[in-house]
Order: C-alpha cells, then structure tokens, then sequence
C-alpha cells in the first residue's frame, strides 16, 4: 500500500503522505516513495515546483515508533540510508519546494519541513524535536540557517515543542495561515512560482543554492553572470516584450 500520493497540475507537483493511521509517521516506504517522486520531477519540465504535505490535520509525526522500537541493525542501516537519500535530495533539489504543514511537525517530520525551501503553516500546528527526548539527535545545520543559532539550540537541546504563533515568530514557518487552508495557501504560492515557468524556477533555485555559500564579490559575479545568460534567451526576450506590450497598451487606455 502506497504510503505517498502525487499529483501534478499547473505546474506544481504534490506529495501527500498517506498514513493518516500512523499520523504520517516515517517509513522505510515512506521515505522512499517520497525521494523517488522528487527523483522522477527533476526532469519533468511540466513540474516547476513541489509542495510536500501530510493533509490538513497532521504533517508528519516523525519516525514510526513501531520501526524504532524493533530496530536491528540491519534495518537501523536501511533506515538512516534512506534519510539520507531523502534529506540530502530535498538539500541540493533543483526545484523550489514548499512544506505545507497542517497539525504536527515532530521530529523527522520537522526535518523534512526545514529541509524544503519554504514553510506554509496552518494555525492548527505543533512543532518541535521529540526524539532529543529520547536521547536522539536532530539535523542542526538546516535548522539553524533559518532560525539563527540560538533559537536552533533553544529547540533542540530541549525537544521542547512549540505553537504556530512562536514558529513564525522565529521564521521557521515562512506564512501562517488558518486550520484548514494550508494546502490551498501552499498550492497557490506553488502556482506563482510556476507561472514563471519551470526554466526560470530552476535557474532561481540553483541561484538561491549556490550563492549563501559564497563571499559577497563571489556572489555578485556569479548571479551578474546568470543574468547576462539568462538574457539572451528567447523566450525571456519574448516575455519581456509581452510585458512591455500590455504596460504600454493600458498607459494609452489611460
């Protein structure tokens, strides 16, 4: 039984777990059902961006407690394999991608969160490390990059959780919406993005991956360098004129 659907529709590929039983929780298959959806969109030029949700009631609860408790040492190895998989693809993805969490975000939950580039968060929402309870480790350096050191240490030396107020308080939700509409919320952002089309996400992506790790004067020649590319093609030119069209025809309604 699938423990992932996928849909694509206006350029916006979505992943919804689907363990309602489990709360989401995560899975051998589930982990790899969800890197091999974003494996299969990465040359899929009718997807231009991803939005990764659990529904409107619960995002992800983290590792099945189920797979934890009976753990041997062979599927412990098979278990951070495919966490690496699945994180390092949502680290270094060639498209833009959108957590819409709706309800609980704990634990490896969280982690695919913070991994993807942007958080929608619905009003319903819970967040926090829970496995640092248990003696357990998070991934820190996502973390930290978007909320700052301190409030990356404050979460996770304390597995404490927090509420949606506090989440987008800190910037680790990116927009707070009520109970019920994050996936709506999520998809239209999505939407946004693709109406710029899927060239032009990926270009921005890679941009947005590359240049926080480079110096200032690095960075200026690298992004100079992609817009001097970038504005020589066709269809950029063409979008322009399209533009310049329509401004100029309101100016003369006007």
């Amino acid at each position: 039984m699938s423990s992932v659907s996928t849909t694509v529709a206006d350029g916006v590929g979505t992943i919804t777990f689907t363990r309602p039983e489990r709360r989401n929780a995560l899975s051998l298959e589930l982990l790899g059902q969800l890197s091999d959806a974003l494996d299969a969109w990465k040359t899929d030029d009718s997807v231009a961006a991803v939005v990764i949700t659990g529904g409107e009631d619960v995002f992800c609860a983290g590792l099945d407690l189920d797979l934890q408790s009976g753990f041997t040492d062979e599927t412990r190895a098979a278990y951070s394999a495919a966490c690496l998989r699945a994180y390092g693809t949502l680290l270094d993805y060639c498209k833009p991608t959108i957590a819409a969490v709706g309800g609980p975000a704990l634990g490896g939950g969280l982690d695919i969160a913070v991994f993807c580039d942007i958080r929608v968060g619905a009003d319903n929402g819970m967040f926090g490390y829970a496995q640092i309870k248990f003696g357990l480790t998070p991934y820190f350096s996502p973390l930290w990059r978007i909320v700052g050191l301190s409030q990356a240490k404050l979460l996770t030396f304390s597995g404490d959780r927090i509420d949606p107020q506090e989440a987008l308080r800190i910037g680790l939700i990116d927009r707070l919406v009520p109970a019920g509409t994050v996936v709506k919320s999520a998809t239209e952002l999505a939407r946004s993005i693709a109406e710029t089309t899927t060239a032009s996400a990926m270009n921005n992506k890679e941009m947005a991956l590359r240049s926080p790790a480079m110096d200032p004067i690095s960075a200026l020649t690298y992004e100079t360098l992609a817009y001097k590319e970038v504005i020589r093609h066709p269809e950029v030119n063409e979008r322009i004129q399209q533009a310049f069209s329509k401004i100029s025809s309101r100016a003369k309604k006007a």
